[in-house]
Parts: structure tokens; C-alpha cells; sequence
């Protein structure tokens, strides 16, 4: 699945782009830096070592808006996003699914025994920096987009029970295939080419999402 949507059909795309002459600005991934133990992570660092099949396809995506921009001229920028939260997400996302059973007494899995870091990122802020692409011209660019202040899924989970008002069941896992111990963005040159400032903490952002969800 991962295959066919970020690959053939980013394709399919771009070829509908270019021969329209539209400029493209699509969602890349912070999955990207995989192995990467030098942070905050650069949009110049080297992006050679994925840790999943899903990460190894969002830098497809880069790779071929690349080519097409070297061969075509088509303009693109890839955003890539960390770890984004918040009101009407997916539910299969963590923090959606933590949430979900905290609710409802459900225990909940954490993995690494919660040792593991994201930079999470709420919506609203992903959304500024998407509207703020669109008022300046590009060629080709990526950018990171993340709130640029890493925390521990462990008090991400604090959050979200203090939020709620319950107490969370925990199962304490090892840490999962494929996954990574850290993700940080340094947002410096987002902030410089589109003026993208992310404003909404951890602890606002989960508010927001479980006064939604509730």
C-alpha cells in the first residue's frame, strides 16, 4: 500500500502536474532521517538509513519531485511533518488511541517502556506553515515542519491523563520494529523562507484534542 500510494500514484501525479504546470506541495515525513543520531535533525543531513518501508517511500517522494524538477522544471516542496496531532485525526494514530482507551479504561501499549521521544506537532501550526508555502515562490525546497521541542511518549501520556482527569493502564513493551528513539526538527529554515513559527505547546495541543474527542 505504501508502495502504490507513494510511489506509483506520487508519479501519476507529477505527471499530471507537469504537463498542467501546477506546483505541487506535498507532505513528505520526518520518518525520513530513519537512523539518524545527530539532532535536531537538518534538512542538509544525510536521509540514507530508513527504518521502515513507509519512511523509505516518503523519501521517495523527495527523490522523484527531484527528478522531475531537474528534468521538467516542476516546482515542489516537501514538508516534512513531525508527528502531528490533534482534532479530527486518524484513529489509528497513537495519540488518538491513547486516548481513546485511557477513556475508556482500556490499557494501553507503551512501547520502549516509554523511553522514546517525538516532536510533536499540532495541527494548527502544520496548517500555518502549509497556507504560509503558498505565498512565496520555490523551485525545489524541503522543509522540516515540527514544533522544534522533542518530549518523551511518557509524558505525552501524562498529558493526555491530565487532560482526561483518568490514570492510564500501561503495558510496558520493548521497543517496536522499525521504530526510532528520537525525532527533533530544527525548523530554522522553515522559519526563514515561509515564516513559519509554531506556537501551540504539548500541554495546549492535548487539551484541544481531548475537549474534541470528548
Amino acid at each position: 500500500a505504501y508502495v502504490k500510494s507513494n510511489v506509483e500514484c506520487f508519479v501519476a501525479l507529477l505527471e499530471v502536474l507537469r504537463k498542467k504546470d501546477i506546483n505541487l506541495i506535498y507532505a513528505s515525513s520526518s520518518s525520513v532521517y530513519g537512523k539518524n543520531t545527530k539532532v535536531p535533525f537538518g534538512e542538509d543531513d544525510p536521509v540514507i538509513q530508513p527504518a521502515s518501508l513507509y519512511a523509505a517511500t516518503k523519501r521517495e517522494n523527495e527523490l522523484l519531485a527531484h527528478v522531475y524538477h531537474n528534468l521538467y522544471g516542476q516546482k515542489s516542496i516537501g514538508l516534512r511533518f513531525f508527528t502531528v496531532y490533534g482534532p479530527m485525526g486518524r484513529p489509528d494514530m497513537a495519540y488518538y488511541s491513547f486516548t481513546k482507551n485511557i477513556h475508556e479504561g482500556v490499557p494501553i501499549k507503551v512501547y520502549n517502556y516509554g523511553d522514546v521521544s517525538r516532536d510533536f506537532t499540532y495541527i494548527d501550526d502544520i496548517v500555518d506553515g502549509i497556507v504560509g508555502c503558498t505565498t512565496v515562490d520555490f523551485e525545489y525546497e524541503i522543509l522540516n515542519l515540527g514544533r522544534g521541542e522533542p518530549h518523551t511518549v511518557g509524558k505525552f501520556i501524562e498529558a493526555i491523563e491530565g487532560a482526561l482527569g483518568k490514570k492510564a493502564i500501561k503495558r510496558m513493551m520493548p521497543m517496536a520494529r522499525g521504530d526510532v528513539l528520537v525525532t527533533y526538527a530544527n525548523v530554522s529554515k522553515a522559519r526563514k523562507l515561509i515564516g513559519y513559527h509554531p506556537k501551540v505547546s504539548l500541554e495546549e495541543g492535548i487539551r484541544k484534542f481531548v475537549e474534541w474527542y470528548v
